[in-house]
């Protein structure tokens, strides 16, 4: 596979664009995540005609002849540039050319209009290239790449049942929605790599940082016998922790102590051990107790003594969090005070 490069006007993307023949995003590609700012500085490239970064497509005939345009590598470019030329950006950022700045397309001059339209895109095209290849060119394209973080590589690589899974569990915005994801990391797909470790949790326990994550990826790959079960059951402990604070997540946000109160929940209902009524009040208020303990526990400077489970969890929360070790000794601490029981030091 030697695909060579050829000069094609924008133009020649938005066609493709508007016939709805342009798919850019195909399943191994991440999310869209440039900032206005960065989508500006490329437009301001074209605008100098200065040149940009080459792009590599997939095309697809049909026996009709015709054609379907599949984005392998240049996504956010050639977003970028679809928004522009549809107003839906305005030029911003400090990199850009300050007689740009401030500038729509509505804002151009048809002459401009017409030399954005002429501007030459370098393009691989790539034929005859079976997914399997598509997703390696893609990893090697960008695996050397600080744009590209672990999880995204992931989506580039895996498209079996596990990945499919938590892809379709980050679809539910319940974790940006309480605060535990910010939007920002959601959008470059790090809500969609917690909730794999906090599946994998639930599978099999906690893991030591995120050792062992990708093993999970590659093991259920091709077959996941027990997904609607896992499935379930994850839904299943979200409800329960969402009802443990009665909707309160104030000092549970951290994805660390979360991390330490789902997998908690997730014993109990692992047990089919269910909380209601006075039972679960009690547990409540046990929880609101604790969580204003540890909060003062952890505290620069603190003075108050506090119960050895207490400042055992603050330190475990505060210092080498994502340890297996530590990871435990907080998720036992929740766990007995869930059920009702002092925790041991």
């Amino acid at each position: 596979m030697n695909p060579q490069a050829t000069n094609h006007p924008i133009s020649w993307i938005r066609k493709f664009h508007l016939d709805g023949e342009l798919d850019l995003s195909p399943s191994f590609q991440r999310n869209p995540v440039w900032s206005d700012a960065q989508a500006s500085y490329l437009i301001d490239s074209i605008l100098n005609e200065l040149p940009v970064p080459e792009i590599f497509l997939r095309v697809h005939s049909d026996a009709k002849g015709d054609a379907r345009v599949e984005v392998v590598d240049g996504q956010q470019r050639l977003r970028s540039i679809i928004r522009f030329f549809e107003g839906d950006l305005t030029l911003e950022g400090e990199d850009v050319t300050e007689a740009w700045v401030g500038r729509s397309w509505e804002q151009l001059s048809e002459p401009q209009r017409k030399a954005f339209f002429e501007f030459k895109l370098v393009v691989r095209e790539l034929e005859n290239v079976s997914n399997v290849e598509v997703r390696d060119m893609f990893r090697r394209l960008n695996a050397n790449q600080s744009n590209l973080n672990d999880q995204e590589l992931r989506h580039s690589q895996y498209e079996g049942r596990f990945i499919k899974l938590v892809e379709d569990l980050a679809d539910s915005p319940w974790l940006v929605t309480h605060g535990i994801i910010p939007v920002q990391q959601a959008h470059r797909m790090l809500d969609v790599e917690y909730i794999s470790e906090l599946l994998v949790g639930l599978m099999a326990g906690p893991l030591d940082k995120k050792q062992g994550l990708e093993q999970f990826y590659v093991d259920y790959d091709d077959d996941f016998p027990d997904e609607d079960y896992w499935k379930r059951q994850y839904k299943l402990t979200l409800s329960l922790t969402d009802k443990v604070l009665d909707g309160d997540f104030k000092g549970w946000k951290s994805k660390t102590e979360f991390y330490s109160l789902f997998l908690a929940c997730g014993r109990l209902v692992y047990d089919g051990h269910e909380l209601e009524g006075e039972a679960l009040e009690r547990v409540q208020k046990r929880l609101a107790v604790f969580r204003e303990n540890a909060d003062r526990a952890k505290r620069k400077g603190n003075t108050q003594s506090f119960p050895r489970y207490v400042t055992d969890y603050a330190e475990a929360v505060s210092r080498a969090s994502t340890d297996i070790g530590r990871r435990v000794q907080r998720i036992d601490t929740v766990e007995a005070l869930l059920l009702g029981k002092r925790p041991t030091a």
